[in-house]
């Protein structure tokens, strides 16, 4: 099985490192780019086809590579690396297919190809769901501000709208907001920046397409083993199902048990 992989770390010996243990465990891995700054980082992601799997350093010499993250939909699996940072541990459990602490070995490295190899099969949404959760989740810790209302364009008027009168945002090839009173209105966003911008208790994303904001899901009807369907108002033109990982996630949050 061909992957292709990226390197995003800024230690030169680290990455050798890693680029080595690589090539002992599955020379098919081919390491297409190794990049060493969150600039960079964004500037590659924006401009390139994205590989299978990246291996991703938490801390950079001009910042924290979850800065790439908020600047570009990234939506393949994720190994982090971490030294010895709690913080980071904390936020990988929400995302990411695995974390190694430096210094790397070889064991915990083929633990954590083995993990991607069982799992790519189904990559699919999730990660990009999972992805935005991390981001949310590093929002939080750092208190960020979240925007409190919008400036929409209706015709050749602005409409300024409270955050808490949007129901869900949604893509239909363009962004749109739509409100608890059925309007909808265009945006420049995308889903994921929206998602960077607003308050992770409000809003949560239930798909690529759709951010929900919590007081519009209106029923979780059960569907297959594990999975549910989820009814929203105003209502969204497509059924909305989640998998059995997500279906779990949103019932424990819902009921207060769990934070983004």
């Amino acid at each position: 099985m061909k992957i292709n992989a990226v390197i995003i770390e800024d230690e030169a010996i680290a990455r050798d490192h890693l680029i080595k243990m690589i090539a002992q465990i599955n020379p098919k891995i081919t390491i297409i780019t190794s990049i060493a700054t969150v600039t960079e980082g964004i500037n590659w992601f924006q401009s390139n086809d994205h590989p299978d799997l990246i291996f991703m350093d938490i801390q950079l010499s001009d910042g924290v590579s979850f800065n790439i993250l908020e600047e570009t939909t990234i939506d393949v699996p994720i190994i982090f690396i971490t030294a010895y940072d709690e913080y980071a541990i904390k936020a990988f459990k929400t995302t990411g297919i695995d974390y190694l602490l430096k210094p790397i070995s070889k064991d915990d490295l083929e633990k954590a190809l083995e993990k991607f190899y069982k799992t790519k099969i189904r990559i699919d949404e999730e990660w990009s769901i999972k992805t935005m959760d991390l981001v949310q989740l590093i929002r939080k810790e750092n208190k960020l501000a979240n925007k409190k209302r919008f400036l929409l364009r209706s015709g050749n008027s602005m409409i300024p709208v409270k955050i808490d009168d949007i129901a869900y945002f949604y893509r239909d090839e363009l962004v749109f907001a739509k409100l608890f009173d059925e309007k909808s209105f265009p945006l420049d966003y995308s889903l994921n920046q929206l998602q960077t911008m607003i308050n992770p208790e409000k809003f949560v994303r239930l798909s690529r397409q759709l951010l929900v904001n919590v007081n519009a899901i209106k029923k979780l009807i059960p569907s297959k083993p594990g999975q549910l369907l989820i009814e929203i108002m105003p209502d969204y033109h497509e059924a909305i199902s989640l998998s059995p990982e997500r279906s779990r996630w949103l019932k424990r949050f819902l009921d207060g048990d769990e934070e983004i």
